[in-house]
């Protein structure tokens, strides 16, 4: 039986499928934060004021204004989610998970699967959303949709947002710096799934996930070693990647997160 008639099997009897996604499905997407692509020629103000010539690097930088910063980050949050388009590769997920229990587990912050018609609350932004927006302060006050202020910056008509509860500047809900809070509530949907399917037939499918996010790679991996029931698919690892205690419950693709699923909906 070859690996993938083996995944399809895994798939079409699991109970639940965890899906894993990094950096790597975020290039699937169209955001690539360590390219030097295109960067210099659409954000030549920023890379020549600060030399920066990439979107990490320049979410990286604390620019000398609010308002600058906002102006900024309102080019990227609407480029990148607000006129966001579902690639082929995030249809395809979606085909194979609309009959399944699911949940994702993403350390992408672009918007991507609630754009592309996911359930919100069955989605853990990991390392936070840039449609939402949190205190500067280093206190905890919440998040709040941040598309309206985008918008307006867009419109020439931007005003730093403030803090409706201390009325310090709002940034970006990322971690951007120490004062970065995961969504609470999120982390514990996601972790109430894992607790009430422990005992169930269960696949988690990594797409994209590499070191800018072992968060997401070694606690699942130990799950799947816990839960005899569960089994680990994975498109940018090899078989041989995969620790020795899963090797019979885990396939590594060595791949793409686009061939992956390209392969697993045919």
């Amino acid at each position: 039986m070859t690996d993938l008639t083996k995944v399809k099997e895994w798939l079409k009897d699991a109970d639940a499928v965890i899906v894993t996604a990094g950096n790597g499905m975020a290039k699937e997407e169209g955001l690539d934060i360590l390219s030097e692509e295109n960067f210099d020629d659409e954000y030549g103000k920023v890379a020549d004021k600060y030399d920066v010539h990439t979107i990490g690097d320049a979410l990286d930088k604390k620019f000398d204004t609010w308002d600058e910063q906002w102006a900024f980050w309102s080019q990227l949050v609407n480029e990148y989610s607000l006129e966001y388009e579902p690639s082929e590769t995030m249809l395809a997920l979606k085909e194979l998970l609309k009959d399944k229990q699911y949940f994702i587990a993403t350390s992408t912050f672009g918007h991507f699967f609630e754009n592309a018609g996911f359930n919100e609350k069955r989605i853990f932004n990991a390392f936070g959303d840039w449609t939402r927006m949190q205190c500067s302060s280093g206190v905890n006050h919440g998040q709040k949709d941040d598309r309206e202020v985008v918008k307006k910056y867009l419109e020439g008509k931007g005003e730093v947002p403030k803090c409706e509860d201390c009325n310090s500047p709002m940034e970006l809900h990322m971690p951007l710096n120490a004062n970065f809070f995961p969504d609470t509530d999120a982390n514990t949907r996601f972790r109430w799934f894992l607790t009430g399917n422990e005992d169930k037939k269960v696949v988690v499918l990594e797409l994209g996930v590499d070191e800018t996010s072992p968060q997401l790679l070694d606690p699942m991996v130990k799950l799947v070693e816990q839960f005899p029931n569960w089994h680990y698919v994975a498109a940018d690892l090899a078989d041989n990647d995969l620790p020795d205690d899963i090797q019979k419950r885990s396939a590594g693709f060595a791949t793409d997160s686009h061939d992956m699923m390209m392969k697993l909906t045919k």
